[in-house]
């Protein structure tokens, strides 16, 4: 009987989901977005807006038909980024007994997905930019501040303290072009500036209804109920405001395991993937930049 995929050894596992999944807490943005398919290095997609405005809307009978003009799609794109993260275990070190852990390269496998994982986050929270790259140069991703573009909330570099307006303000823009974001991201010192802002009384929301669980507060708003993430990757300084439903990660190469051919008395893998992520409707986000990064005397 030929070798099936019971008792085959060396099959490629794909693991995109389990990375994912794998620290919820600490790669949130990556966690909660969707997924979708490249098929290129240079991932493109088409972006459409709804286009006019609402107004009154009656005719006369017998009026002749109007056309509306359609108006052209945009069409974006964004470089797919190669990650990758090794490990490795002398064959000593895998046979022995362990206290704890029963094989030791797959533990190291455990650590090795979640640091891929928050790569992943780091990059979709810090790249500023994208590159194409070159045969001496990686391809590197624009993040979120890269596509962040049109409601961009700066104050010409002073830095100054949040305020509940400026979040009004800045959720009044994403409003108007239709938009309807719900979460607010900062990092772990904005999330204590906010802290003192409501004096402690942002509300919990109820744990089933996300698995972020108690890393979320809530704030009420003019425009609804903004959930505030707290990401250890956002830079202090800042705030963002996004609509998750409106990215996506999009894998060329979704993450596997590879054996690495032994080269000596030693077990050798790597988790090797590539991504980029992909932004449906810039307008629908938001940025407060230029903020202190100090909590507020009493």
């Amino acid at each position: 009987m030929g070798k099936n995929t019971y008792v085959a050894v060396g099959n490629k596992e794909d693991i995109s989901d389990l990375i994912t999944n794998i620290a919820p807490y600490d790669t949130p943005i990556y966690s909660m977005i969707g997924k979708t398919t490249a098929t290129a290095t240079y991932h493109e997609w088409l972006e459409d807006v709804l286009g006019g405005s609402a107004g009154e809307n009656k005719k006369v009978e017998g009026f002749e038909y109007e056309v509306a003009d359609p108006g052209v799609r945009s069409r974006l794109g964004n470089y797919t980024q190669i990650m990758s993260r090794g490990y490795g275990v002398t064959d000593t070190q895998e046979t022995v007994q362990k206290h704890g852990v029963s094989s030791e390269i797959a533990y190291q496998m455990a650590k090795a997905m979640k640091l891929i994982a928050l790569d992943v986050e780091y990059a979709y929270m810090n790249n500023a930019d994208r590159a194409a790259g070159d045969a001496t140069t990686a391809r590197q991703m624009g993040g979120i501040p890269y596509w962040v573009a049109t409601n961009v909330f700066d104050n010409d570099g002073t830095p100054r303290d949040l305020t509940f307006d400026m979040i009004g303000e800045a959720l009044q823009s994403v409003w108007e072009v239709g938009a309807n974001p719900g979460t607010m991201v900062v990092s772990p010192m904005t999330k204590r500036i906010i802290g003192k802002m409501t004096n402690g009384a942002t509300k919990f929301l109820d744990a089933d209804e996300s698995k972020l669980k108690e890393r979320i507060d809530v704030i009420e708003t003019d425009f609804g109920t903004l959930k505030i993430v707290v990401d250890r990757w956002y830079a202090n300084g800042s705030v963002l405001i996004i609509d998750p439903s409106l990215w996506k990660t999009a894998y060329l190469r979704p993450f596997k395991t590879l054996d690495i051919p032994k080269t000596g008395d030693m077990i050798k893998k790597v988790i090797v993937g590539e991504m980029t992520i992909e932004a449906r409707a810039e307008e629908a986000n938001a940025i407060i930049s230029d903020l202190n990064a100090t909590l507020p005397e009493e």
